[in-house]
Order: structure tokens, then C-alpha cells, then sequence
């Protein structure tokens, strides 16, 4: 398999098409939920983008693309901002601060996505790596927003770790009961991570990821293992765990709350435990965001397994800086 792999903009009406079979192939998505031509070719001419990445193996059937990242311009308040006290890119046009509660724009990335058979190849940062100096070309807003399953692990290393997001805001059923094959059976909580793609907080994430080889290799923690109070799991057989119901500390001491090694197993193998897990990082979640904490890392501990850290939200004038 060839490690060439070319990565642009996709603005053909048969393009777009080979995206929505792509789309297909990677979500399992049935034909009633696929983004429809027509409002892909709205968004990416009115400040949205739609890149793919291509190898020469790629399936005929999507042209060879093998990944693909879709994304538009939205408005939200955002509860986060890791920039303050740091610099900024020089040549960016980031937004100020603006009033408490004051809606600003921002980049909502709708999909990143890569071919099961491409995927461990760190191909989804090259994508995000791709989709971040597209929209600090545009001179827009250096604020992106996305939403992923915290259930997750591997989505949870990338997005929190390797990308350098953050995140202090959990939505419960956010999209309903969906039909695809990777989601379907659970609610569809998600965690919305604000990515600030102009901060040194994101520079230094993506300058250390570029010197690791693998998404997982790099996961020292920022903060240090005897600070966290970390929040214990039980066995469950020889092969999960199970969460524990615990009343969250809350005193400004950083948190690490678990998270299971292998969701899409645990759902095939005992469903009950999948939605154990999902009341329990649920609850874990809502409790921290609720208290002033924002989710900044997401780790391996020695002999504990893979947990988010959690760290109290700076005050004004204060930086996330991990």
C-alpha cells in the first residue's frame, strides 16, 4: 500500500458524489442520510469547505479518496478561550473577545472522516492539519467547533491530545436515535470541543504529534499522575471494565475520569455495559463541565487505562496552556 496521498479541495458536482460514498463506506450511513449534493455545493461556495484525501489505491468507486473532511461557517458564544495570555499566529485575523454572551463565527467541522482499510496511518490529523491552514487562510475566525462520541477513545486521543481542542460542553441525544452502523443502540451524547486553531496551545499539540509516530505513542499527560484525583473502574471478566458510580471531588484538583479502552466491543459483546458506560461518562461529564471544569487532555495511566483530564477553567486573563 502506497504512502502517497494527496490532500485538496473538492469542488466538482462528481467529486461530491464519490464524497457521499465515501461517506457511506466509512459511517455505514444509510441513503437517507447522507449529505445531500446540493447543500454541500451551498456550503463550500459560502464559506465552508469540503477537502479529500486521495491515494492511488484509493476504491474506484470513490475515485480514490479515502478521506475527507466537510466543514461550514455557524455562529455560537463560546465558553472557552485558551488564547488569553498567549500569542497568536502573526498574519491571523483571529475575532477579540467579544461581550459576555455575544454571538461570534466560528467553523462548524461537520465530518472527518478516513476508510477503515487507511485509518492508524495518521491520516486524520494531516486532514484537521489541512482543514486548519484552510481556515486561517480565509482570515475568518480561528475558532472551530465539532462535536464526537466521548465514549471514543481513539477519537478522544486525536481530538483532545494530538489536535490540542478542549471541551466544557456536553449535549445529551444531541442528533436523536441515528441509523448508521457505529452509532445506532446508544443515545448520541457528544461532547462539543471548541479548537482554537490559532493559539500556541494548538501549535505546540500538532509540532509534538509531527515528531511522534502513532496517535498513541504521544500521550504523556500534561498534568502530572499524582495531582489527579482519578476516578476508579472495577473489572468486568477478563476482558472491560466497569464505571464506578462516585460522587466527583469538585475542589479544583485536576480529574481523570476513564474512559473504555474499546466502546464498538463492549456494544457488540454487552450491550448493557455500553450503556453503563454511556450513564456514567454522562454523568461524570455533566457534573465537571457544571462545576468549571474543561476536559484538556486525554491520556494512558500506568496500569489505570485511558482517561480524559480535567482541569478548573482559567479565570480572565489567565491561558489554558497544557
Amino acid at each position: 500500500m502506497s504512502d502517497s496521498i494527496t490532500i485538496r479541495a473538492i469542488t466538482s458536482i462528481e467529486e461530491i458524489e464519490h464524497f457521499q460514498r465515501l461517506e457511506q463506506l466509512i459511517w455505514q450511513s444509510p441513503p437517507d442520510e447522507l449529505m445531500p449534493v446540493h447543500m454541500v455545493i451551498t456550503a463550500i461556495h459560502n464559506g465552508g469547505g469540503l477537502l479529500g484525501a486521495f491515494a492511488e489505491e484509493g476504491p474506484a468507486e470513490t475515485g480514490g479518496m479515502i478521506g475527507l473532511a466537510f466543514w461550514f461557517p455557524g455562529l455560537g458564544v463560546p465558553t472557552t478561550q485558551p488564547w488569553r495570555g498567549t500569542r497568536r499566529e502573526t498574519g491571523t485575523a483571529p475575532q477579540a473577545p467579544s461581550s459576555e454572551g455575544a454571538l461570534q463565527l466560528k467553523m462548524c467541522s461537520h465530518m472527518v472522516g478516513v476508510l477503515p482499510g487507511w485509518q492508524g496511518r495518521g491520516l486524520g490529523v494531516q486532514l484537521k492539519q489541512a482543514q486548519r491552514q484552510a481556515i486561517l487562510a480565509q482570515g475568518m475566525t480561528d475558532w472551530v467547533t465539532w462535536t464526537y462520541d466521548p465514549l471514543f477513545r481513539v477519537n478522544g486521543v486525536l481530538n483532545i491530545h494530538r489536535l490540542g481542542a478542549v471541551c466544557n460542553t456536553y449535549r445529551r441525544n444531541w442528533y436523536g436515535i441515528m441509523k448508521d452502523g457505529i452509532n445506532a443502540g446508544l443515545p448520541s451524547d457528544r461532547c462539543q470541543v471548541d479548537w482554537w486553531i490559532a493559539s500556541e496551545r494548538v501549535q505546540r499539540r500538532l509540532a509534538a504529534g509531527s515528531r511522534s509516530r502513532g496517535i498513541e505513542r504521544s500521550t504523556t499527560p500534561t498534568v502530572l499522575p499524582g495531582k489527579l484525583h482519578i476516578v476508579p473502574t472495577r473489572p468486568a471478566g477478563s476482558r472491560f471494565r466497569v464505571p464506578v458510580e462516585v460522587e466527583l471531588p469538585l475542589d479544583g484538583r485536576p480529574l481523570a475520569l476513564p474512559i473504555p479502552d474499546d466502546i464498538a466491543d463492549i456494544r457488540r459483546t454487552d450491550p448493557p455495559l455500553g450503556m453503563a458506560w454511556r450513564m456514567a461518562m454522562r454523568a461524570y461529564l455533566e457534573q465537571a463541565f457544571q462545576a468549571g471544569y474543561v476536559m484538556t487532555d486525554c491520556v494512558h495511566l500506568p496500569d489505570q487505562g485511558w482517561h480524559y483530564v480535567l482541569e478548573m477553567q482559567p479565570g480572565d486573563g489567565e491561558a489554558v496552556t497544557t
